[in-house]
Formats: C-alpha cells, sequence, structure tokens
C-alpha cells in the first residue's frame, strides 16, 4: 500500500513540474515494493503484451484505442516499456487502496524486459512486430533477442500473433510450438528489385542458409525462402494491402475492411496491419476496429505533426531499418524540405552509433526536394560526417549540436521558404523536441488569439 502512495505521489509532483511521470513512480514504487506488478497482475484478467524491435509505440497505441471501444484498458501508450514503466501505468490506473480501475491491459514491453515480467502477468496474446538489429551495445546479435522473446513465450500459455513477413518471427512462430497467427502483406505489393539496405535477417536460422526472395517490402521483410531447407514465408491468417492511404485488411472466409491510415509509411500499415490482426484474434470486429483507428491519437514523436508556421513533423529513429522507413516516407514527399537530424549516444539512445553507417542516407542525396540537413545532438559531427559520405553537397549540411537551436534554424529558413520541416531524432532528443514544439504551437496559437483580439 505504501508503494502504491508513494508512486502516486511522486506522479503528482512531476505533472506538477510539468513531466510526463511515465517511469519514475514505478522505480520508487517497486524499490519499496519488489512484487508490485505481480501483486497488480494477479488482479487483471488478461494482459495483452506488444513487443519487437520497431513499431512498438504505436502499434500498442493503436490496440490499445480499438480494445477501449469494447472495454476499460490500461496501457502504457506513451511507450515507458520497461518494469518501472509498466509499474507507473498500473499506480496511474489504480485507486489509493491498490485496486485497478480495468482487468484488461494492452502494453509495450521491451525485448529485454519481456522475460524479467512474462510470469506475472495473465498474457494471454503476444504481438511481435519485428526483429532487427537494436542498440548492440544492450541487446547484443539478433540471435541474442530472438531467445529472450522465446524464453518470454515459454513462461506464458499466451497465442502468437507474428509478422509472417519478418523470417525471425516466422523462426519464433516455428520454436515456440502453440497457437499462431500470421499477419502480412499481399505478394502482389512486394518490390522486385529493393534498394540496397541493411538486411538482418538474411540467413535461415534453421540451418544457416541465406535466404532467398522474390520479392522486398523493407529489410528483411519480403517473400524468403530458405534453398537448402523447408523454411518458407506462411500464407498469412490476416492479409493487408497498402495503398498509400488506405489499408485493405482480409481474412479468409470474412468481408474484407477498408481500413483509413491514421499515419502515413509504409512501415506504420505494417503497425495497422499488426493492431487490426490483435483485434481480430481477441474477438473484435469491424466497429471498434474502425473506431480505433478515428479516435487513435500518434504517440509523442512518431511521425506527429506541429503547425508552427510551417507543418513540422517529428520522428524517432534508432536503428538501421527503422531509419530507411522513416526516409522513404521523408524523400516521397514532393515538396520542398530541411531536414534536421538529431543523435545522441546516451544509455536510451544506444552508445554504439556505428548503425548510422548502415542507414540508406544515400536517399536524402537523390531527393530533388531536399534544400538542407542541419545535424544536431551528443554526435551531431559523426552524422554530419555520414551524411558527407552519402553524397550530400557540403553547402547542404549544417552542424548546431543544440537541438533547439537547429530546429528554429530550420523553421526560420522553411518559413521564408514556404517549405516543410522533419526532425528526426533519437530517444533522448526526442520528447525535449516534442515539448519545445508543442510550446511554438501554444506561442503561436495565444499570438493569433491576441492579434484577433486586438482587431475584433
Amino acid at each position: 500500500m505504501l508503494a502504491i502512495w508513494v508512486g502516486k505521489l511522486v506522479a503528482w509532483l512531476l505533472r506538477l513540474r510539468g513531466h510526463d511521470a511515465t517511469s519514475f513512480p514505478g522505480k520508487i514504487a517497486l524499490r519499496l515494493s519488489p512484487n508490485l506488478l505481480r501483486r497488480f497482475g494477479r488482479q487483471l484478467r488478461r494482459a495483452i503484451i506488444v513487443t519487437g524491435t520497431n513499431g512498438k509505440t504505436t502499434t500498442t497505441s493503436l490496440l490499445a484505442a480499438m480494445v477501449s471501444q469494447q472495454e476499460p484498458i490500461i496501457t502504457n501508450h506513451k511507450g515507458a516499456n520497461l518494469i518501472q514503466g509498466i509499474v507507473s501505468a498500473l499506480i496511474r490506473e489504480s485507486s489509493w487502496t491498490g485496486r485497478l480501475h480495468a482487468k484488461t491491459a494492452v502494453l509495450e514491453v521491451d525485448e529485454a524486459t519481456f522475460p524479467l515480467i512474462a510470469d506475472s502477468l495473465p498474457v494471454v496474446v503476444i504481438v511481435v512486430t519485428n526483429v532487427f538489429r537494436d542498440q548492440l551495445d544492450r541487446y547484443g546479435e539478433l540471435d541474442t533477442t530472438v531467445e529472450k522473446l522465446f524464453s518470454a513465450i515459454r513462461k506464458t500459455e499466451a497465442c502468437l500473433v507474428l509478422n509472417g513477413d519478418d523470417p525471425l518471427c516466422r523462426h519464433l512462430g516455428l520454436r515456440a510450438s502453440r497457437k499462431t497467427f500470421y499477419y502480412g502483406m499481399d505478394r502482389t505489393t512486394a518490390k522486385t528489385s529493393a534498394r540496397k539496405q541493411m538486411r538482418d535477417g538474411q540467413f535461415c536460422l534453421q540451418c544457416g542458409q541465406e535466404l532467398s526472395y522474390e520479392g522486398f517490402w523493407y529489410g528483411q521483410l519480403g517473400l524468403y525462402k530458405c534453398p537448402a531447407c523447408d523454411f518458407v514465408r506462411p500464407h498469412p491468417e490476416f492479409l493487408g494491402t497498402y495503398r498509400g492511404r488506405t489499408l485493405t485488411f482480409a481474412e479468409d472466409q470474412v468481408p474484407e475492411l477498408e481500413l483509413t491510415l491514421p499515419v502515413q509509411g509504409l512501415y506504420n500499415a505494417y503497425n495497422v496491419l499488426a493492431a487490426a490482426s490483435a483485434a481480430r484474434v481477441l474477438g473484435l470486429w469491424a466497429d471498434p476496429i474502425h473506431a480505433g483507428l478515428a479516435a487513435y491519437l500518434p504517440p509523442a514523436g512518431r511521425m506527429q505533426s506541429f503547425a508552427v508556421g510551417v507543418p513540422v513533423t517529428l520522428n524517432l529513429i534508432k536503428n538501421p531499418t527503422g531509419c530507411d522507413s522513416v526516409l522513404e516516407t521523408v524523400t516521397s514527399d514532393p515538396r520542398r524540405k530541411w531536414v534536421v537530424i538529431g543523435i545522441n549516444d546516451l544509455a536510451a539512445d544506444g552508445r554504439d552509433v556505428s548503425w548510422l553507417w548502415d542507414a540508406d542516407f544515400e536517399q536524402l542525396a537523390e531527393d530533388e526536394y531536399l534544400e538542407r540537413i542541419i545535424t544536431s545532438g551528443l554526435r551531431a559531427h559523426d552524422m554530419a560526417l555520414r551524411l558527407k559520405y552519402a553524397g550530400i553537397q557540403p553547402h547542404q549540411i549544417g552542424v548546431i549540436e543544440e537541438m533547439d537551436d537547429a530546429m528554429d534554424k530550420a523553421i526560420a529558413e522553411a518559413t521564408a521558404a514556404q517549405a516543410n520541416v522533419y526532425v528526426l531524432s533519437t530517444y533522448t532528443l526526442l520528447h525535449p523536441a516534442v515539448q519545445t514544439l508543442s510550446e511554438k504551437v501554444r506561442s503561436d496559437e495565444s499570438q493569433g488569439l491576441a492579434y484577433r483580439t486586438s482587431v475584433s
């Protein structure tokens, strides 16, 4: 009881000072009561877990929006996916006596954290979005991540909802030996010739042979098979056809759904497909899925838009494959643009920034609408060097180490040119950027209100 009281008090004090209180209350509460998560877990009827490398936060928010159309839920929709973040969400949704306000939890869980909490919650469905190389200093190589996920799955009796287009997810499903549902894109939409990109899962985990592909979507997601054994992409139970602004969602012997995408990009279409597939496994159908998409608000820094005189779009980048997908969205925008790239190497970002050399920044060099790039953060000069070797002209590259100053410069120049701004950053720069841009929006709105008042 004391742990919950202290957690709530810490959360109140943090919010009073303008902070989100998404992790620290749980950290303090766990010091007072190390078994607090298990105690909360005994009150839940079911927990739905979303894990994987990329897309966890967006998929969790989408699925939570869908499930909440049917019943009250608890979720950590702001992306605090370590133990302390999960406990913070549960404290927030409990009474002062520790009674939870809902019986269902939709939780984003970090891949390395999942094995530590899997047996503390009544997990009924596990969604794995994908498995890519990410933060080598923390997660290790891909097989280590797969083993961590497998060890967590083994501790539950949950059914699996897996990305069938990812050979690493397919391998996980074959090993798990339980009810498994796969989702994937319609094979007719795969690209037969793909850019040279970092492909993490290019070798068969059954026999070690290099996989062959008929087509790709991005990264190692594609139409794969092993030439040496029977490992092959499964036929997905849930099939998506991506058409830019919409996703056709299909399954056998059921009418198709035409889903309007609330966020742009192929990788976000995968997130919508994952969420809708999990919703169907949970027994939801058309109305809550459509209503959830309509009610969905993008999490902070996930293709989040700000109107600050010019349109500014903010997005997280943290590993080669995710970065490539974001860059593809940026470069597919046929409008003049300024780009700010903020790179830090703190613990939450990953100390090893060698991934910058595996990401396909050459896409920016080929973008005829790109006007200028400003690099920022602790590793601003490393990023500028990477852009130089990507073929971007030196006069297009600027370095401003302070992120706020970099964004101010880009917004001022883009405003004069009536262009757009994209801000891409690693994790520790993301939330400060959200706060700065949100303050600019509020400032613009208050100035507009003052102007309207003065002329009325």
